[in-house]
């Protein structure tokens, strides 16, 4: 019987032309709070989306090995590229994304605290962080479950 991830990857995968292994897009779901706290104000920083960049470029060096340089730069592009469209798609996902993480993670404590550790430095990316962000985070915590 399959996971909810693996079932949510599927329908990702009929919508987005993209190879993301599930291991991938478990990394992808954890940083999705992170994604919806950067556009609850409803703008996308420089610095925000600098924080977006190095991600993906994270990513691509954590899943590239053996990749030479111009394969490196597909793969983190592919990063960029789903990032971006998750960021501008926020609403059409947002539920099936935070129902599945919330199940994959809640009984793993060190998920947990990289979702909430993630939520903050993006929440930080560009002077502090403000009320509405504060408030996104607090919503997130409490539909996750992130506190014990």
């Amino acid at each position: 019987m399959k996971t909810q991830a693996e079932l949510l990857l599927e329908e990702y995968k009929k919508v987005r032309n993209i190879d993301l292994s599930l291991d991938q897009f478990t990394y992808i779901l954890n940083l999705y709070p992170s994604l919806i706290v950067c556009m609850c104000d409803g703008v996308l920083d420089k610095e925000e989306w600098d924080g977006v960049l190095r991600l993906a470029k994270g990513l691509a060096l954590e899943y590239g090995d053996g990749l030479n340089d111009e394969e490196m730069e597909r793969l983190e592009q592919s990063f960029r590229t789903e990032f971006r469209y998750l960021l501008d798609n926020i609403e059409k996902w947002q539920k099936k994304f935070l129902n599945t993480l919330r199940n994959n993670i809640q009984d793993s404590r060190s998920d947990k605290e990289f979702v909430m550790e993630s939520m903050y430095l993006f929440a930080n990316a560009a002077d502090g962080i403000s009320e509405v962000e504060q408030e996104t985070i607090q919503m997130l915590t409490e539909r996750l479950a992130l506190e014990h």
